[in-house]
């Protein structure tokens, strides 16, 4: 009886470990597959994605200014828009 009695207490705490684990580990990849997904959407539209923010491309091939968020990603939608008529080249 004592042996049944400790499995089901292991097997109580190994639900309650990946319950835990679990939490900790889905906001880490959902938060890095966003990431990943933004930095496509900017380099789609001929951005140029460094330090976790988009910026245009200057002329001469250097970084610009940064561009706003809301220009390459839809936040609400969680896509790529491809509106990018606000943005000054």
């Amino acid at each position: 009886m004592k042996e049944a009695a400790g499995e089901a207490n292991m097997t109580v705490i190994t639900i309650i470990l990946i319950g835990i684990i679990a939490a900790i580990a889905i906001p880490l990849v959902q938060n890095a597959m966003s990431s990943s997904a933004k930095q496509g959407c900017c380099q789609n539209l001929g951005f140029q994605w460094d330090g976790g923010r988009c910026y245009q491309i200057n002329s001469n091939g250097t970084r610009g200014n940064q561009v706003d968020e809301a220009v390459y990603w839809n936040e609400a939608n969680k896509t790529c828009t491809s509106d990018i008529t606000g943005v000054n080249p």
